[in-house]
C-alpha cells in the first residue's frame, strides 16, 4: 500500500513540476518565454514543444489576447507527451485568449469608388473569402440580399429556382425573369450558386460558367459534391429549390456587403453610413484548418491537451475535396478547426468554436480516447464534432455515388464480398467523447450538418449537450459500422430547420444486410446485421422536443432510418414529435415518454426483426402540422408485415389520446381491444398517465400514475443538456410576468458565484448575484455566467432572450395538453393527401403525405399506389405494378400529381404506354396497354 502511494505521488508530482512557459501578444519570440520574459506567438510555443516533449510535462500559459495564424499549425508525433507528461496549451484562468486564422489588413489605402462604395488596394495573391469589420461579419456581394430578419431557407435572402436539370451534377437551373437581378454581370464566372436539393435533404455549391438571360438560365460549372444522392437543383413552384448567388461585383449594392477582385488585387466595400473607414479593423481569414494534430496508427499524436481558447476566422470549405461517406445521404470534408488524425488521449476543453468557415473538431481516421468537454460551437459554416473513420477500415463499402452517379450495380458489387465481422483495420474513431458541450447557429454555409456527426466509428460517447437552431440534424450516426456509441443526457430542440425528412436524431444502417428500403426478408439480410452492427446503441436520458408550429416532412425526434439496427433507446422525452424505426432489426424501445400529435412512425419492418416496444408512455395531443384534424391513431404503419406479428414484445404501454379519451385508435380503425387480438399489447391501458407539471416542463409521473402499475419508471427531468451556466426556462415567449431560475456551472466550488444581466450586456464581477428568481416584466435577453471566488469565469455565458407578448400561442400539442380537450379553433386548417380511385387502384398524391415520403425512400412527387383491387385493376396488375410504387413519368411526361395522371392516361387511351415507377430506392419500367 505504501508503495502503491507513493508511486501515485511521484506521477502526481511529475505534472504538478511541469516545466512552464508564457506567451503574450506583448512578448518577444527571442525572449526565454518565462512569465517576466514571454514568447509572442503560438508557432514559437510550438517550436519550443518539440525540445520538451516526452521529457517532461510542459505547460504553455497564454495571456489574453489575440493570436494570428499564418498557416495551419501542425503537429505530429515530434510534439507528443505521455501520460504522466503531458503538454498541455493553455489560457490564462480569467482571460479571452483567441486564435485566429486570420489576417488583419493594416495601411489600407481607401477611396470613394461610387454609389457610397469604397476600394483599395490589397497585397497581390492574398484570396480570401470571408471579412471581418471591427468583428463582425460583412457579407460577400450577393443575390438576393441578406435577410437579416430571417437569414433561412425561404427568408427573402433567398428565390426558388423554376427548373433545372435536377441531377447531380447539375448544369443549370432557371430563374423567373420578373424577380431575377435585372444588373448585368460583367464576370458571372467568379459567382458561386448555394442551392437546396430539390428533395432538401441538404444544400450545394457550384461555380457560375454564364447567364443565358434568354432562356433565363444559371449556367453551372464544377460543384455538388456537398452531398450524396442523385438529386439536383430543380422542382417547380412550392417544392422547387431554394437559391442565391454570392460573389457577384455588380451586386454589392447595400450597406455591409465587399467584394474582392483578385484579378486587379483590389477590395470594394460598402461601409454603413458616417463610418470612418480608415478607423474600420479590417480581418480576413487565410487558414482553413487552424490547428492540425497528424499522425498515424504506429506513430500517434498524443496527450497534447487544449483548454480555455477561442477558435475563430477559418476559410470556407464548401469548394475543397467532399467525399460520400458510405451509404448515409452525407458527403463529408475532412477538415475542421482543430483536425486530429492519428491522435490518441488528446483533449479539447473549455475552448470556444465561433465564427468559423467549416467544422468545428474533426476526427478522421485512426483516433483513440479523445476527448471534446465544456465547449461552445456558435456560428459555424458546417458541424460542431465529427469523428468519421476511414473506408479502408469497413470490409464491404459502399456509397449512393457508387450507384447513382457512377451506375455501379450494388448487387454485382456484392459478389465475394468480405462476411468476417467488424472492422478490417483500426483506422477510424474508438472511445472518444463529447460532453458538456454547447451547439448551436451553426450550418451557416453547409446545410447538411449535425451538432455531433458519428461515421465509421465505435463506441463514441455524447453526453450532456445542449444542441439547437440548426438546419439539419442535432446528432447523426451516418451507418452502422461499428456501433457501441452512448448518447445520453443530451438536451435538443429547434433542428432540422431548413430541411426535410430528418430527425434531431438521426441514424442510418446501410451496411451489408441492407439491399433496399423494401424491408422484405429478400432485401434485408438479417443474419448479416452483426457483422457490422457490432455493439449496441443506447440512446437515453435524452430531451429531444419539437416547440414549432410547423415541422417539415419527416421531423421525427429519433429517427432510426434505413437499417438502423441494435439499438437500446429508454428513458427519452419527446416532445413534439416522435420515435421512427424504419427497416431493421434489434431495436429495444421501453421507458419513454412520447407527447406528440404525429403517431409513431413504424415504417418497413422485416419479418422477424426482434425490435421491443414495452413500457412506454405514448399521449396522441392535437393535429399533425399541415392537417385538417386531431389526431386519432398513436402510431401509423407502413407496409409492415401482413402475415407475422411486428413484435414478440409489444405490451405493458400506457395510451393517452387528449383528442379521443374515450374513443381512441392503436392504429388506424383498431381500438385497443381489437389490437389485443391481434396479440399485442396484452397488458396495456389507455389512461391519463398524470404528469406532474408539463406546463414548466416537468413529464414525470405522478406518484398515483397508472403507467407506474405497468412497470414504467421516472427518470429525471432535470438533467437533459450541459452542465454549465443555466437559464432556465431557456427562451421563448411569455405573457404578463415571467420567473427565471439560474443554475451555476457544476463546476463551480463553494463561495463561486452567478452574475447576470437583464439588458444583453456581458456579465462581470459588477453585476447582479444570482440569489432568488428572477422576475420579467417585459422582454428581455438575458445573461448569466459563473464565476470562481476570484472573480474568474467558468465556462461561458449563457444567453436567453425571452419576448413579453399580449397572447401566448402553444404548438397544437402543448396547448391540446394543458387544456386537457383539444379546441378545434387552435388548429391550422389545410387540405389532406388528396387520394383517388383510378381504374381500379388508389393513387395518394405522395407529395402531399410526409410520412409516406418518408417511408417510400425520399420521393416527394408522383402518384403512390396504395392499393389496387383485384378485379378492377388488372390493368395495372398485368403490366407488373404492385402497392406502393410511385409513378412519376407516362411516355416521358412527368406525372408529379394525380392530375397530371389522369391527363395522361386520357391523352394516351387505348394505346400502350411506357410508366415509369420509383420504389425503395430503384426504378423500373411498365408496359400498360390503356
Amino acid at each position: 500500500m505504501k508503495l502503491k502511494t507513493l508511486i501515485t505521488f511521484l506521477l502526481i508530482a511529475n505534472v504538478v513540476f511541469a516545466k512552464d512557459f508564457f506567451v503574450s501578444p506583448e512578448g518577444n519570440d527571442k525572449n526565454p518565454g518565462s512569465k517576466e520574459l514571454p514568447f509572442l506567438s503560438f508557432e514559437r510555443a510550438l517550436t519550443e514543444t518539440a525540445r520538451h516533449a516526452g521529457k517532461e510535462g510542459v505547460t504553455f500559459w497564454f495571456s489574453e489576447g489575440s493570436y494570428y495564424l499564418n498557416e495551419t499549425l501542425l503537429f505530429d508525433n515530434k510534439y507528443s507527451g505521455t501520460l504522466e507528461k503531458p503538454v498541455v496549451f493553455s489560457a490564462i484562468a480569467g482571460t479571452k485568449v483567441t486564435v485566429k486564422g486570420s489576417k488583419v489588413l493594416d495601411e489600407l489605402k481607401w477611396e470613394k469608388y461610387k454609389n457610397g462604395i469604397y476600394v483599395t488596394d490589397v497585397p497581390a495573391g492574398l484570396s480570401f473569402d470571408q471579412l471581418y469589420v471591427n468583428g463582425q461579419k460583412q457579407i460577400r456581394a450577393r443575390f438576393p440580399n441578406y435577410d437579416y430578419n430571417n437569414p433561412l431557407r425561404g427568408g427573402d435572402g433567398y428565390q426558388q429556382v423554376t427548373d433545372g436539370t435536377n441531377h447531380r451534377y447539375d448544369e443549370w437551373f432557371s430563374f423567373d425573369p420578373e424577380q431575377f437581378t435585372k444588373k448585368e454581370w460583367e464576370n458571372p464566372e467568379t459567382g458561386i450558386v448555394h442551392a437546396f436539393q430539390s428533395h432538401n435533404w441538404g444544400n450545394m455549391q457550384y461555380r457560375i460558367k454564364g447567364i443565358d438571360r434568354k432562356e433565363n438560365k444559371v449556367l453551372l460549372d464544377e460543384g455538388g459534391w456537398q452531398l450524396q444522392r442523385i438529386h439536383g437543383i430543380g422542382g417547380k413552384g412550392e417544392k422547387s429549390s431554394w437559391f442565391f448567388i454570392d460573389n457577384i461585383f455588380e451586386e454589392l449594392d447595400v450597406a455591409e456587403e465587399w467584394f474582392l477582385d483578385t484579378e486587379t488585387n483590389q477590395l470594394y466595400y460598402y461601409p454603413n453610413a458616417d463610418v470612418a473607414i480608415n478607423d474600420l479593423i479590417i480581418e480576413v481569414p487565410v487558414v482553413k484548418d487552424l490547428i492540425q494534430l497528424k499522425g498515424t496508427k504506429e506513430n500517434p499524436v498524443s496527450n497534447i491537451h487544449f483548454r480555455g481558447f477561442t477558435f475563430t476566422h477559418s476559410r470556407f470549405t464548401f469548394m475543397e475535396d467532399y467525399e460520400p461517406v458510405a451509404r448515409g445521404d452525407w458527403a463529408i470534408h475532412r477538415g475542421g478547426a482543430v483536425f486530429m488524425e492519428g491522435a490518441e488521449n488528446c483533449s479539447v476543453e473549455d475552448c470556444n468554436f465561433n465564427e468559423l468557415g467549416g467544422n468545428g473538431v474533426f476526427m478522421s481516421a485512426y483516433n483513440r480516447n479523445n476527448q471534446v468537454k465544456n465547449c461552445a460551437f456558435v456560428s459555424l459554416g458546417e458541424s460542431g464534432v465529427c469523428f468519421v473513420g476511414s473506408p479502408k477500415a469497413v470490409r464491404f463499402y459502399q456509397t449512393w455515388d457508387d450507384k447513382e452517379i457512377d451506375g455501379k450495380d450494388w448487387n454485382e458489387m456484392r459478389k465475394n464480398m468480405d462476411l468476417e465481422p467488424g472492422p478490417k483495420t483500426p483506422d477510424y474513431p474508438k472511445n472518444c467523447v463529447v460532453e458538456n458541450c454547447v451547439m448551436h447557429d451553426f450550418g451557416n454555409v453547409g446545410k447538411q450538418v449535425a451538432g455531433v456527426y458519428i461515421s465509421m466509428s465505435h463506441k463514441i460517447r455524447v453526453s450532456h449537450n445542449t444542441i439547437y437552431n440548426c438546419p439539419r440534424a442535432g446528432i447523426c450516426i451516418n451507418d452502422g459500422t461499428w456501433g457501441g456509441h452512448i448518447i445520453e443526457n443530451c438536451d435538443i430542440w429547434e433542428t432540422v430547420r431548413e430541411t426535410g425528412e430528418h430527425g434531431p436524431f438521426n441514424s442510418w444502417g446501410r451496411e451489408r444486410q441492407w439491399l433496399s428500403g423494401s424491408g422484405s426478408n429478400k432485401d434485408f439480410k438479417k443474419e448479416l446485421t452483426l457483422l457490422d452492427a457490432i455493439d449496441k446503441v443506447i440512446i437515453r436520458n435524452n430531451r429531444i422536443a419539437n416547440y414549432r408550429k410547423s415541422i417539415s416532412a419527416g421531423n421525427w425526434t429519433i429517427d432510426l432510418d434505413d437499417g438502423s439496427s441494435n439499438f437500446e433507446i429508454y428513458n427519452n422525452l419527446n416532445l413534439g414529435s416522435t420515435i421512427k424505426l424504419r427497416d431493421g432489426v434489434l431495436r429495444k424501445v421501453y421507458n419513454n415518454i412520447t407527447v406528440s400529435a404525429v403517431p409513431l412512425g413504424w415504417h418497413v419492418w422485416p419479418e422477424n426483426s426482434e425490435d421491443d416496444v414495452y413500457q412506454n408512455v405514448f399521449v396522441i395531443s392535437g393535429a399533425v402540422p399541415g392537417k385538417g384534424e386531431p389526431t386519432k391513431q398513436f402510431a401509423r404503419p407502413i407496409r409492415l408485415p401482413s402475415t407475422a406479428k411486428w413484435s414478440s414484445n409489444y405490451d405493458y404501454n400506457l395510451y393517452w389520446n387528449v383528442n379521443f379519451p374515450e374513443t381512441p385508435e392503436i392504429i388506424k380503425d383498431k381500438s385497443l381491444k381489437q389490437w389485443q387480438v391481434e396479440g399485442y399489447d396484452l397488458n396495456a391501458i389507455i389512461a391519463d398517465p398524470l404528469f406532474v407539471d408539463p406546463q414548466n416542463g416537468d413529464y414525470s409521473l405522478s406518484k398515483n400514475s397508472p403507467a407506474l402499475q405497468l412497470g414504467f419508471k421516472n427518470f429525471p427531468m432535470d438533467e437533459f443538456g450541459h452542465e454549465m451556466t443555466r437559464i432556465l426556462p431557456f427562451g421563448g415567449d411569455f405573457a404578463e410576468e415571467l420567473r427565471l431560475t439560474l443554475r451555476a456551472d457544476s463546476r463551480m466550488k463553494p463561495n463561486g458565484t452567478i452574475r447576470y444581466t437583464t439588458d444583453g450586456s456581458e456579465p462581470d464581477n459588477q453585476s447582479p448575484i444570482y440569489n432568488k428568481e428572477i422576475v420579467l416584466n417585459a422582454s428581455a435577453l438575458v445573461k448569466a455566467q459563473s464565476f470562481d471566488i476570484r472573480g474568474n469565469a467558468i465556462g461561458f455565458v449563457n444567453e436567453a432572450q425571452f419576448n413579453k407578448v399580449d397572447v401566448l400561442t402553444y404548438p397544437s400539442w402543448l396547448k391540446t395538453l394543458l387544456a386537457g380537450k383539444y379546441d378545434d379553433e387552435i388548429i391550422e386548417k389545410t387540405e389532406e393527401a388528396l387520394q383517388e380511385t383510378i381504374m381500379g387502384a388508389l393513387f395518394v398524391n405522395i407529395g402531399d403525405d410526409p410520412d409516406l415520403i418518408d417511408a417510400s425512400g425520399g420521393y416527394n412527387s408522383g402518384c403512390f399506389i396504395r392499393s389496387i383491387d383485384a378485379e378492377n385493376g388488372q390493368m395495372w396488375l398485368k403490366a407488373g405494378l404492385a402497392e406502393t410504387w410511385i409513378i412519376q413519368q407516362l411516355n416521358g411526361n412527368k406525372v408529379t400529381n394525380i392530375q397530371e395522371l389522369k391527363q395522361q392516361l386520357k391523352k394516351y387511351r387505348g394505346q400502350t404506354v411506357k410508366v415509369i415507377a420509383v420504389r425503395n430506392y430503384g426504378s423500373k419500367e411498365f408496359k400498360i396497354k390503356l
